[in-house]
């Protein structure tokens, strides 16, 4: 793999990952009672 492949493989993945951020950050969890800790990191992303 050339180097200008793996850096849009990076940048493929690196969007993909900044989008799952995204989502789960605004997201809840499907039970009612309960709602897992999240890292502090996490705040940045919400809405």
């Amino acid at each position: 793999m050339s180097k200008k492949q793996a850096n849009i493989a990076a940048t493929i993945l690196e969007k993909v990952a900044r989008n799952s951020v995204k989502m789960a950050a605004d997201s809840r969890c499907m039970y009612v009672l309960h709602q897992p800790k999240q890292p502090a990191g996490m705040k940045e992303f919400r809405k």
